[in-house]
């Protein structure tokens, strides 16, 4: 009886020691889209512009550009803010892209960044703002979607998509986090 006994206890040690500890998953996976840089900040947004859902905002200091970013892009957003068109939410892991019209109170002076400079994007919902440094400046076609690929896809990358005068070809502005 006795050796039935431990033989129990033994099957039940080896039983616990492969059970997996998903408190440590979870906490691991939780932390995955969080950073060093990534600062708690005080939110003061609308939760919406027109029907359009405020997610976040961008900041621009060097040019003065202090704009909303709205849900998802159409010509209705686009004529207020600018707008969330590709990638994964802000502030975590991937490319995420941003477009805005080349007016004077959305994007136009984006074509005055310089590789180095540097802005930040607030996330609403979780309160937080990352600073991202630019590293590529480039136009393309409209047609040319690379631009919505990341370069970085184990960091938190934003690209900036913007006409340029006479909407023939686009400005991009590829980012990552500092």
């Amino acid at each position: 009886m006795t050796n039935a006994i431990e033989d129990t206890n033994e099957s039940n040690l080896e039983e616990q020691n492969d059970v997996i500890d998903t408190s440590k998953i979870e906490e691991a996976q939780a932390t995955q889209n969080t950073s060093t840089n990534e600062e708690k900040v005080q939110v003061d947004m609308p939760d919406k512009i027109g029907k359009y859902k405020v997610i976040g905002q961008l900041v621009i200091n060097k040019i003065g550009v202090k704009k909303e970013i709205l849900d998802r892009t159409e010509n209705g957003s686009l004529d207020l803010s600018v707008t969330k068109f590709y990638g994964p939410n802000i502030n975590e892991k991937g490319n995420f892209c941003i477009t805005g019209h080349n007016y004077k109170n959305m994007l136009k002076e984006v074509k005055n960044l310089k590789i180095g400079d540097t802005f930040y994007m607030i996330n609403k919902e979780k309160q937080t703002k990352v600073i991202y440094k630019i590293f590529d400046i480039y136009t393309c076609k409209p047609t040319d979607l690379e631009c919505l690929d990341s370069r970085y896809p184990q960091s938190k990358e934003v690209t900036l998509i913007t006409c340029n005068p006479g909407a023939v070809t686009r400005l991009i502005i590829k980012a990552k986090e500092a």
